[in-house]
């Protein structure tokens, strides 16, 4: 191969990895949903709720065999202007506006390399975040708002305020904020969950509140053994219940402690990213979309192409939305805590970056 020649190999390589497949990959979310037997199964659950909500009944409905509606009402409220379409209409326009949240997160945490676009659409949680339809991508956009602004109290405040009151998940923010000394922004993002989780509930009548405790125990008691957590795992390794349990609390209980020690010595990004960690670590149900937050931890430690972006490919051998085998969910947790792991090691002067490597291996 001539020596001009073997750039244009590497350039149409990366445009077809890093712009076709991602648009292919999405293009096949989309279809799948569209299909008769396909459909975003989390956001069906929204849509639901939200005309309940409009026929002045409780959105944490529980009629057997269906599961309940296990969220706090206010994921509910904000699909009410959908929810007059037709389902599968108010479908496609959720995912188009998860898959524009995606690009917005990296854009709000300063990303500007096209590549790392593509490569964040070929994360299977990302897909996956986009195909049920689920709340989590708002929330890791939520978490780019308040890292991004994190010195002003009111911004940050109010992004983290508004993830405790629409599922909870982030709330070990609220310790970063208080590690690294930003005690008013704790105060305000806690003040601002309480108002608005209220104010969701007072909305529609305080409908359902009484039974959404059990509602909620219930879905974690359904689940708890089926999703990508430390204690599932732990029990699928043949562990008892008890130990299983310590594991998985040791496990929260070190990330936590973590995020308050690198935040009191002042390595705020490092208590950041132990924080969305601990987000995971600590949830009683991950699904496979929950891991589409470390997309914030990666683009915060590395705003360009690098390694540490195609960890996270290694989860096209988990199970999908469930955690399967205990290989795969093993996998899975295993590829998470690499990713996370990967960030407290940036890139040394000198070090070739994976555009260099490409075009080294393209002339050789």
């Amino acid at each position: 191969m001539s020596q001009w020649a073997r750039p244009r190999v590497a350039i149409v390589a990366g445009i077809s990895l890093l712009a076709i497949l991602p648009l292919f990959a999405l293009a096949s979310v989309f279809f799948y949903v569209l299909r008769a037997d396909g459909e975003a199964l989390d956001f069906g659950q929204y849509h639901t709720a939200a005309r309940r909500v409009l026929e002045g009944a409780s959105p944490n409905w529980d009629p057997p065999p269906a599961p309940a509606y296990p969220y706090p009402p206010l994921t509910a409220l904000l699909v009410v202007p959908l929810s007059p379409l037709p389902v599968a209409i108010a479908e496609v326009i959720a995912m188009l506006g998860l898959a524009a949240a995606v690009v917005g997160t990296l854009l709000v945490l300063g990303v500007r390399d096209w590549r790392c676009y593509g490569l964040a659409f070929l994360w299977p949680p990302v897909l996956a975040g986009v195909q049920t339809g689920n709340v989590t991508i708002l929330l890791g956009l939520a978490a780019a708002l308040a890292w991004r602004y994190r010195d002003r109290p009111l911004p940050a405040g109010f992004s983290i305020g508004l993830t405790l009151a629409a599922k909870h998940v982030l709330w070990p923010m609220v310790l970063w904020l208080g590690a690294t000394r930003r005690f008013l922004t704790a105060a305000i993002s806690c003040a601002i969950g309480a108002a608005v989780l209220f104010a969701s509930w007072a909305v529609i009548g305080f409908a359902g509140l009484s039974a959404y405790p059990d509602i909620a125990r219930g879905a974690m008691t359904r689940n708890d053994a089926d999703t990508y957590t430390f204690y599932a795992t732990a029990l699928d390794l043949g562990m008892t219940q008890p130990l299983a349990r310590i594991i998985w609390l040791g496990i929260a209980v070190a990330l936590l402690g973590g995020v308050a020690v690198l935040g009191r010595r002042g390595d705020d990004r490092g208590a950041f990213a132990l924080a969305i960690a601990a987000a995971i670590a600590c949830s009683p149900i991950v699904w496979l979309h929950y891991f589409e937050l470390l997309l914030v931890v990666v683009a915060i430690a590395q705003p360009r192409l690098a390694l540490v972006w195609f960890l996270p490919l290694a989860m096209y051998l988990s199970a999908g939305q469930g955690n399967g085998t205990t290989f795969e969910a093993a996998f899975t947790l295993a590829a998470a805590a690499a990713t996370v792991a990967a960030t407290f090691f940036p890139a040394r002067p000198g070090a070739r970056s994976v555009p260099t490597m490409l075009s080294a291996a393209a002339r050789s």
